[in-house]
């Protein structure tokens, strides 16, 4: 299959439900938590448009349901995901990075924990079968914060300025509704 990078976040509950097709096709994709656009580029918080914040709380319901996926909106709402990304670089290096990555979309999103506790990252560690040691570990590892500076210069190269959003060759899908286009191609190019 081609080379496929997906770019998440745990913020967003579009991420969720992008990973969530991503995994249910089945394809091998190269996840990067996505810790903002490039320095160059000003971030436009989604929530502070109080109109698109009422659209998405109803539209993340509905997409939400239409995947037969639980939700419970996250309290608190702002945390610092920098734990959580650290934690998700470490699993997957390890080889449990999308199952990690789900379980923390699904504790954050499906059971509104909040997951910038240690102890929530262990639970979903433990939840995949994944040593909760590890998510400790994670967050003072020289190699996950030198992989945390390679994902920040692809965030750049790939020109990403939100989330979820799929890179596959000279191809862009930015939105979990996309990633059906996404995941055609990938299956269409699969050999």
């Amino acid at each position: 299959m081609a080379d496929i990078r997906i770019y998440y976040s745990f913020r967003s509950p579009y991420s969720r439900l992008g990973l969530h097709v991503v995994e249910r096709a089945g394809l091998e994709v190269e996840l990067i938590p996505f810790t903002g656009p490039p320095d160059d580029v000003a971030f436009n918080d989604p929530t502070a448009n109080k109109l698109k914040l009422a659209y998405s709380r109803l539209d993340v319901g509905r997409m939400t349901m239409r995947m037969g996926l639980p939700i419970m909106p996250p309290n608190p709402f702002d945390v610092d995901l920098t734990p959580s990304y650290k934690a998700a670089i470490a699993a997957d290096a390890d080889g449990h990075g999308m199952a990690y990555a789900l379980a923390v979309s699904d504790a954050r999103w499906g059971d509104g924990k909040n997951i910038s506790e240690i102890d929530v990252l262990k639970e979903c560690a433990e939840n995949i079968g994944w040593d909760a040691g590890a998510v400790e570990k994670a967050q003072s590892a020289i190699s996950v914060g030198k992989k945390m500076k390679q994902h920040r210069a692809l965030i750049k190269e790939d020109g990403v300025f939100g989330v979820p959003f799929g890179v596959m060759g000279d191809s862009k899908y930015w939105g979990h509704d996309r990633f059906d286009l996404l995941v055609e191609k990938a299956k269409s190019t699969a050999v």
